[in-house]
């Protein structure tokens, strides 16, 4: 019998469970080398957005993600449309095209009603959610940070359910409301404790840290920051690096 290579029928494969592990350098390094043969693959093309905006190369992911959106509508691939759009509104937003980028997360979050898909019309919500945040509309923000989380437990999504309670914490912090701040940022670090995820559980417990020291409990509050901050250098998480420094400089 002639043993097959692993991945020959199906040379993303690797790609793929590395994005969803959260090892995106590892994913990027991967589609490299996949490149020349691949790199006009639509799927090829948007693996490769969701690595490069993970690692900060938002210019990149967004030309690549655009390239992927153009291909799937030409195919009529409905479903790699929703994904493409929704990381081209990604990369919109990370440049600061925020009108954008609520344009792209709205028509990615109908499609997916469209589909019946309850997990990219959660992360198109937390999407939105940013959108709001950032024009300084923290009802919205919040409003579609607590939609998203309910969609992501009802789907056992632990990595949404961390994100989006992380997400809501941060507005509820901002609005003054500890009180449901810690209950927010509880949720998302016992979620992100449960997934085994690094960067996840960095962010959360960044989150968790800020909270502990708005409250008052300054030395759990940095034993939790500078927790978080080793993780995140390690995992190369340059946003949350610097969020964990403002903690740990208050």
């Amino acid at each position: 019998m002639v043993m097959r290579p692993i991945g020959r029928d199906d040379p993303l494969k690797r790609a793929r469970v590395s994005i969803g592990k959260g090892e995106f350098r590892e994913a990027a390094t991967l589609l490299a080398e996949l490149r020349d043969s691949l790199c006009d693959s639509p799927e090829w093309l948007l693996l490769m957005a969701m690595a490069s905006w993970r690692l900060g190369n938002f210019a990149e992911s967004f030309d690549a993600s655009q390239r992927a959106l153009s291909a799937y509508r030409k195919r009529g691939d409905v479903d790699g449309e929703m994904r493409a759009q929704n990381v081209a509104a990604a990369g919109a937003f990370a440049l600061g095209r925020l009108d954008d980028a609520e344009v792209g997360f709205e028509r990615a979050l109908y499609l997916a009603r469209q589909l019946s898909d309850k997990l990219q019309m959660a992360q198109c919500a937390n999407n939105l959610g940013n959108v709001a945040y950032y024009r300084d509309q923290q009802v919205e923000a919040l409003r579609r940070y607590i939609q998203a989380a309910n969609l992501f437990e009802q789907l056992g999504f632990l990595r949404g359910i961390a994100e989006a309670w992380h997400n809501a914490g941060v507005v509820l912090r901002e609005t003054n409301d500890l009180e449901a701040a810690r209950e927010a940022s509880d949720k998302a670090v016992e979620a992100a404790e449960r997934l085994s995820e690094p960067r996840v559980l960095g962010w959360a417990l960044g989150g968790s840290g800020e909270t502990d020291v708005l409250e008052g409990d300054i030395r759990l509050g940095q034993a939790r920051t500078e927790r978080a901050f080793h993780i995140v250098l390690e995992q190369e998480d340059r946003i949350t690096e610097v969020e964990c420094l403002r903690v740990m400089s208050m």
